[in-house]
Protein backbone atom coordinates (compact mmCIF):
# COMPACT_ATOMS: atom_id res chain seq x y z
CA UNK A 1 0.00 0.00 0.00
CA UNK A 2 1.76 3.33 -1.29
CA UNK A 3 0.69 6.67 0.49
CA UNK A 4 1.17 10.24 -0.61
CA UNK A 5 1.76 12.60 2.44
CA UNK A 6 -0.20 15.24 0.50
CA UNK A 7 -3.18 12.72 0.40
CA UNK A 8 -3.06 12.06 4.24
CA UNK A 9 -2.93 15.60 5.26
CA UNK A 10 -6.55 16.24 3.42
CA UNK A 11 -8.14 14.05 6.42
CA UNK A 12 -5.50 14.70 9.08
CA UNK A 13 -5.56 18.70 10.55
CA UNK A 14 -1.95 20.16 11.62
CA UNK A 15 0.12 17.10 10.13
CA UNK A 16 3.60 18.77 9.70
CA UNK A 17 6.43 16.16 9.90
CA UNK A 18 9.46 15.35 7.53
CA UNK A 19 8.94 11.71 5.78
CA UNK A 20 10.97 10.26 7.77
CA UNK A 21 9.74 11.35 11.49
CA UNK A 22 6.80 10.61 9.64
CA UNK A 23 7.17 6.98 8.62
CA UNK A 24 9.25 6.31 11.76
CA UNK A 25 6.34 6.66 14.18
CA UNK A 26 3.85 4.93 11.84
CA UNK A 27 5.98 1.93 12.12
CA UNK A 28 6.18 2.65 15.89
CA UNK A 29 2.80 2.20 16.15
CA UNK A 30 2.09 -0.78 13.87
CA UNK A 31 1.86 0.24 10.65
CA UNK A 32 5.78 -0.79 8.99
CA UNK A 33 6.61 1.38 6.66
CA UNK A 34 8.93 -0.25 3.97
CA UNK A 35 10.71 2.21 1.93
CA UNK A 36 10.05 6.26 1.97
CA UNK A 37 10.36 8.06 -1.83
CA UNK A 38 10.71 12.22 -1.79
CA UNK A 39 9.50 12.62 -5.68
CA UNK A 40 10.78 16.25 -5.42
CA UNK A 41 14.58 15.09 -4.25
CA UNK A 42 16.72 16.48 -6.85
CA UNK A 43 14.05 18.97 -8.39
CA UNK A 44 15.30 22.31 -8.00
CA UNK A 45 15.19 25.79 -9.90
CA UNK A 46 11.93 24.35 -12.08
CA UNK A 47 9.33 26.70 -13.42
CA UNK A 48 6.61 27.16 -15.71
CA UNK A 49 7.83 28.85 -19.16
CA UNK A 50 5.94 29.98 -21.66
CA UNK A 51 7.74 30.04 -25.63
CA UNK A 52 7.65 33.64 -26.92
CA UNK A 53 9.04 32.54 -30.13
CA UNK A 54 11.35 30.06 -32.00
CA UNK A 55 13.60 30.20 -34.79
CA UNK A 56 16.59 27.92 -36.27
CA UNK A 57 19.86 27.67 -35.52
CA UNK A 58 21.98 29.08 -37.77
CA UNK A 59 24.75 26.60 -37.42
CA UNK A 60 22.45 23.51 -36.50
CA UNK A 61 20.05 21.18 -38.04
CA UNK A 62 18.62 20.20 -35.76
CA UNK A 63 19.35 23.33 -33.12
CA UNK A 64 16.18 25.72 -32.08
CA UNK A 65 16.50 29.24 -30.69
CA UNK A 66 13.43 29.89 -27.89
CA UNK A 67 12.88 33.07 -26.06
CA UNK A 68 10.88 31.82 -22.90
CA UNK A 69 8.96 34.00 -20.41
CA UNK A 70 9.37 32.75 -16.73
CA UNK A 71 6.91 35.42 -15.51
CA UNK A 72 10.41 37.76 -14.09
CA UNK A 73 12.03 38.17 -17.69
CA UNK A 74 12.68 35.89 -20.61
CA UNK A 75 15.28 33.85 -21.16
CA UNK A 76 17.27 32.72 -24.17
CA UNK A 77 17.51 29.00 -24.54
CA UNK A 78 18.99 26.47 -27.44
CA UNK A 79 17.22 23.11 -27.69
CA UNK A 80 17.14 20.56 -29.74
CA UNK A 81 13.87 18.76 -28.86
CA UNK A 82 11.44 18.54 -31.96
CA UNK A 83 7.88 19.39 -30.24
CA UNK A 84 8.16 22.75 -29.15
CA UNK A 85 6.28 25.78 -30.80
CA UNK A 86 5.21 29.27 -30.17
CA UNK A 87 2.46 29.71 -26.92
CA UNK A 88 3.67 26.59 -25.41
CA UNK A 89 4.12 26.41 -21.61
CA UNK A 90 7.04 23.92 -20.64
CA UNK A 91 8.88 23.20 -17.67
CA UNK A 92 11.97 25.11 -17.45
CA UNK A 93 15.65 24.91 -15.46
CA UNK A 94 17.11 27.73 -14.61
CA UNK A 95 21.07 28.05 -13.95
CA UNK A 96 22.11 25.92 -10.98
CA UNK A 97 19.08 23.82 -10.97
CA UNK A 98 18.77 20.15 -10.89
CA UNK A 99 16.05 17.44 -12.48
CA UNK A 100 16.33 13.81 -11.70
CA UNK A 101 17.64 12.05 -14.90
CA UNK A 102 20.68 12.73 -17.59
CA UNK A 103 20.31 12.68 -21.35
CA UNK A 104 20.94 8.70 -21.28
CA UNK A 105 18.19 7.87 -18.89
CA UNK A 106 20.19 7.41 -16.21
CA UNK A 107 19.45 8.62 -12.46
CA UNK A 108 23.05 9.74 -11.11
CA UNK A 109 23.09 10.42 -7.25
CA UNK A 110 22.56 13.99 -5.89
CA UNK A 111 20.37 14.82 -9.93
CA UNK A 112 21.92 16.47 -13.08
CA UNK A 113 22.54 20.05 -12.22
CA UNK A 114 22.44 22.57 -15.28
CA UNK A 115 23.88 25.55 -16.57
CA UNK A 116 24.05 28.52 -18.49
CA UNK A 117 26.34 27.77 -21.27
CA UNK A 118 27.08 27.56 -25.03
CA UNK A 119 25.30 25.41 -27.52
CA UNK A 120 27.09 25.94 -31.36
CA UNK A 121 28.30 29.44 -30.00
CA UNK A 122 24.87 30.70 -28.73
CA UNK A 123 23.83 31.41 -25.31
CA UNK A 124 21.37 28.99 -23.77
CA UNK A 125 20.28 30.13 -20.60
CA UNK A 126 18.61 27.31 -18.82
CA UNK A 127 17.07 24.07 -20.06
CA UNK A 128 13.72 22.82 -21.60
CA UNK A 129 12.71 19.53 -19.90
CA UNK A 130 10.74 16.00 -20.63
CA UNK A 131 9.09 14.19 -17.69
CA UNK A 132 11.44 11.28 -17.73
CA UNK A 133 13.85 14.24 -16.43
CA UNK A 134 11.95 15.46 -13.88
CA UNK A 135 11.46 11.61 -12.54
CA UNK A 136 8.05 10.50 -14.22
CA UNK A 137 7.54 8.72 -17.58
CA UNK A 138 4.48 7.82 -20.23
CA UNK A 139 2.96 4.98 -17.88
CA UNK A 140 1.98 7.90 -15.80
CA UNK A 141 1.88 10.77 -18.30
CA UNK A 142 -0.03 9.65 -21.50
CA UNK A 143 -0.26 13.16 -22.49
CA UNK A 144 3.53 13.59 -22.15
CA UNK A 145 5.24 12.98 -26.12
CA UNK A 146 7.41 10.03 -26.97
CA UNK A 147 10.39 12.67 -27.75
CA UNK A 148 10.72 15.79 -26.67
CA UNK A 149 9.62 18.22 -24.00
CA UNK A 150 6.49 18.28 -21.59
CA UNK A 151 4.00 21.20 -22.71
CA UNK A 152 1.90 21.66 -19.81
CA UNK A 153 -2.48 22.60 -20.42
CA UNK A 154 -3.22 25.43 -22.16
CA UNK A 155 -3.46 28.39 -19.64
CA UNK A 156 -0.87 27.09 -16.79
CA UNK A 157 0.63 30.36 -15.60
CA UNK A 158 4.00 31.12 -15.97
CA UNK A 159 7.02 31.48 -13.34
CA UNK A 160 5.43 28.47 -11.25
CA UNK A 161 7.05 25.75 -9.78
CA UNK A 162 6.64 23.19 -12.05
CA UNK A 163 7.41 19.91 -10.06
CA UNK A 164 4.60 21.29 -7.70
CA UNK A 165 2.14 21.57 -10.49
CA UNK A 166 2.76 17.92 -11.80
CA UNK A 167 2.51 16.55 -8.04
CA UNK A 168 6.07 15.73 -7.48
CA UNK A 169 6.47 17.70 -4.43
CA UNK A 170 5.07 15.07 -2.08
CA UNK A 171 6.78 11.96 -0.13
CA UNK A 172 5.27 8.67 -0.66
CA UNK A 173 5.49 5.26 1.89
CA UNK A 174 4.94 2.29 1.77
CA UNK A 175 3.47 -0.11 4.15
CA UNK A 176 3.86 -3.65 5.04
CA UNK A 177 -0.09 -3.88 6.00
CA UNK A 178 -1.20 -7.47 7.82
CA UNK A 179 -4.09 -9.39 6.77
CA UNK A 180 -5.46 -8.65 9.95
CA UNK A 181 -6.06 -4.71 9.51
CA UNK A 182 -7.50 -4.60 6.21
CA UNK A 183 -8.75 -1.07 7.29
CA UNK A 184 -5.23 0.41 6.66
CA UNK A 185 -6.06 -0.96 3.11
CA UNK A 186 -7.01 2.57 2.14
CA UNK A 187 -5.98 6.25 2.62
CA UNK A 188 -8.45 6.73 5.23
CA UNK A 189 -7.43 4.30 7.47
CA UNK A 190 -3.89 5.18 7.48
CA UNK A 191 -4.96 8.95 7.80
CA UNK A 192 -7.21 7.22 10.96
CA UNK A 193 -3.82 5.84 12.42
CA UNK A 194 -1.58 8.95 11.59
CA UNK A 195 -4.34 11.21 13.73
CA UNK A 196 -3.70 9.28 16.34
CA UNK A 197 -0.34 8.64 16.69
CA UNK A 198 0.51 12.14 16.15
CA UNK A 199 -2.34 13.20 18.52
CA UNK A 200 -4.23 15.38 15.74
CA UNK A 201 -7.95 15.47 14.08
CA UNK A 202 -8.72 12.94 11.70
CA UNK A 203 -11.19 14.64 9.21
CA UNK A 204 -13.81 11.61 6.93
CA UNK A 205 -14.09 13.12 3.41
CA UNK A 206 -17.33 15.09 2.93
CA UNK A 207 -19.95 12.84 1.02
CA UNK A 208 -22.96 14.31 -0.42
CA UNK A 209 -26.09 12.59 -1.77
CA UNK A 210 -27.11 13.02 -4.94
CA UNK A 211 -29.80 11.40 -7.41
CA UNK A 212 -33.34 11.65 -8.19
CA UNK A 213 -36.51 10.27 -7.41
CA UNK A 214 -35.80 7.50 -9.86
CA UNK A 215 -35.56 3.50 -9.02
CA UNK A 216 -32.46 1.31 -10.48
CA UNK A 217 -34.32 -2.03 -10.37
CA UNK A 218 -36.57 -0.17 -13.47
CA UNK A 219 -33.28 -0.58 -15.20
CA UNK A 220 -31.58 -2.64 -13.63
CA UNK A 221 -31.62 -6.09 -11.96
CA UNK A 222 -28.52 -7.56 -9.30
CA UNK A 223 -28.96 -10.51 -8.43
CA UNK A 224 -26.26 -11.59 -5.17
CA UNK A 225 -26.37 -15.48 -5.79
CA UNK A 226 -23.12 -16.23 -3.53
CA UNK A 227 -23.28 -14.24 -0.22
CA UNK A 228 -20.32 -16.28 1.22
CA UNK A 229 -17.85 -14.74 -1.22
CA UNK A 230 -19.74 -11.51 -1.54
CA UNK A 231 -21.63 -10.73 1.68
CA UNK A 232 -23.28 -7.30 0.07
CA UNK A 233 -23.13 -6.01 -3.79
CA UNK A 234 -24.14 -2.25 -4.35
CA UNK A 235 -25.01 -0.66 -7.75
CA UNK A 236 -26.18 2.98 -8.98
CA UNK A 237 -27.46 4.51 -12.82
CA UNK A 238 -25.31 7.41 -13.38
CA UNK A 239 -27.25 9.23 -16.79
CA UNK A 240 -26.17 11.67 -19.24
CA UNK A 241 -22.40 11.43 -18.56
CA UNK A 242 -19.46 12.67 -20.56
CA UNK A 243 -16.06 11.39 -21.05
CA UNK A 244 -13.45 13.58 -20.04
CA UNK A 245 -9.39 13.81 -18.46
CA UNK A 246 -9.77 13.87 -14.76
CA UNK A 247 -8.92 17.03 -12.95
CA UNK A 248 -5.19 17.17 -12.23
CA UNK A 249 -5.33 16.65 -8.57
CA UNK A 250 -7.38 13.53 -8.89
CA UNK A 251 -4.64 12.85 -12.13
CA UNK A 252 -1.81 13.41 -9.35
CA UNK A 253 -2.87 11.35 -6.68
CA UNK A 254 -3.79 8.28 -8.46
CA UNK A 255 0.17 8.70 -10.04
CA UNK A 256 1.25 8.56 -6.36
CA UNK A 257 -0.16 5.33 -5.48
CA UNK A 258 0.67 3.90 -8.56
CA UNK A 259 -2.09 4.01 -10.97
CA UNK A 260 -2.08 5.31 -14.18
CA UNK A 261 -5.06 8.08 -15.04
CA UNK A 262 -7.16 7.21 -18.15
CA UNK A 263 -10.69 9.16 -18.04
CA UNK A 264 -13.08 10.69 -15.39
CA UNK A 265 -15.34 7.54 -15.16
CA UNK A 266 -12.27 4.95 -14.54
CA UNK A 267 -10.52 7.62 -12.27
CA UNK A 268 -13.39 8.31 -10.12
CA UNK A 269 -13.90 4.83 -9.46
CA UNK A 270 -9.88 4.20 -8.89
CA UNK A 271 -10.32 6.77 -6.55
CA UNK A 272 -12.78 6.07 -4.12
CA UNK A 273 -11.35 2.42 -4.44
CA UNK A 274 -8.20 3.93 -2.69
CA UNK A 275 -9.59 6.69 -0.77
CA UNK A 276 -12.20 4.17 1.24
CA UNK A 277 -10.46 0.81 0.36
CA UNK A 278 -13.89 0.03 -1.48
CA UNK A 279 -13.51 -2.07 -5.22
CA UNK A 280 -15.39 -0.10 -7.62
CA UNK A 281 -16.36 -0.42 -11.81
CA UNK A 282 -17.95 1.54 -14.08
CA UNK A 283 -19.76 -0.61 -16.45
CA UNK A 284 -21.37 0.75 -19.85
CA UNK A 285 -25.13 0.07 -19.32
CA UNK A 286 -26.01 -0.59 -22.90
CA UNK A 287 -23.42 -3.24 -22.83
CA UNK A 288 -24.78 -5.55 -19.86
CA UNK A 289 -26.55 -8.08 -21.49
CA UNK A 290 -30.33 -8.20 -20.31
CA UNK A 291 -29.88 -5.39 -17.75
CA UNK A 292 -28.69 -7.70 -15.06
CA UNK A 293 -25.50 -7.87 -12.90
CA UNK A 294 -25.40 -11.57 -11.48
CA UNK A 295 -22.80 -12.19 -8.51
CA UNK A 296 -21.73 -15.78 -8.67
CA UNK A 297 -19.31 -18.59 -9.08
CA UNK A 298 -17.94 -19.73 -11.66
CA UNK A 299 -18.44 -23.41 -13.56
CA UNK A 300 -15.70 -25.22 -13.80
CA UNK A 301 -13.72 -25.33 -16.84
CA UNK A 302 -15.67 -21.79 -17.93
CA UNK A 303 -13.70 -19.49 -20.03
CA UNK A 304 -12.79 -15.82 -19.74
CA UNK A 305 -11.22 -13.43 -21.54
CA UNK A 306 -9.26 -10.51 -19.76
CA UNK A 307 -9.08 -6.81 -21.49
CA UNK A 308 -5.67 -8.03 -22.49
CA UNK A 309 -7.39 -10.55 -24.54
CA UNK A 310 -6.08 -13.31 -22.90
CA UNK A 311 -8.15 -16.62 -22.13
CA UNK A 312 -8.49 -18.09 -18.74
CA UNK A 313 -10.05 -21.02 -17.58
CA UNK A 314 -12.08 -20.59 -14.17
CA UNK A 315 -13.56 -23.25 -11.40
CA UNK A 316 -15.86 -23.53 -9.05
CA UNK A 317 -13.75 -21.69 -6.48
CA UNK A 318 -13.84 -18.44 -8.50
CA UNK A 319 -16.62 -15.46 -7.99
CA UNK A 320 -17.46 -13.84 -11.08
CA UNK A 321 -19.50 -10.29 -11.64
CA UNK A 322 -21.66 -11.71 -15.19
CA UNK A 323 -24.42 -10.08 -16.50
CA UNK A 324 -27.38 -11.69 -18.17
CA UNK A 325 -25.77 -13.84 -20.51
Amino acid sequence: MNTSMNWLKEYVSGLSVSGKDFGDRMTLVGNKVETMEDLGENLEKIVTGKILSVKKHEDSDHLLICQVDIGKETLQIVTGAPNVEEGQVVPVVLDGGKVKVDHEGKRPEGGVSIHNGKLRGVESFGMMCSIEELGGDRNFFPEAPERGIYIFPEGTPVGEDAPALLGFRDILHEYEITSNRVDCFSVVGLAREAAAAFGQAFHFPEIKKVGNEEKLFDYLTVELKDSELCSRYTARLIKNVRFAPSPSWMQIRLRTAGIRPINNFVDITNYVMLELGQPMHAFDYEDISGQKIRIERAEDKEKFVTLDGVEHELDSSILCIKDGE
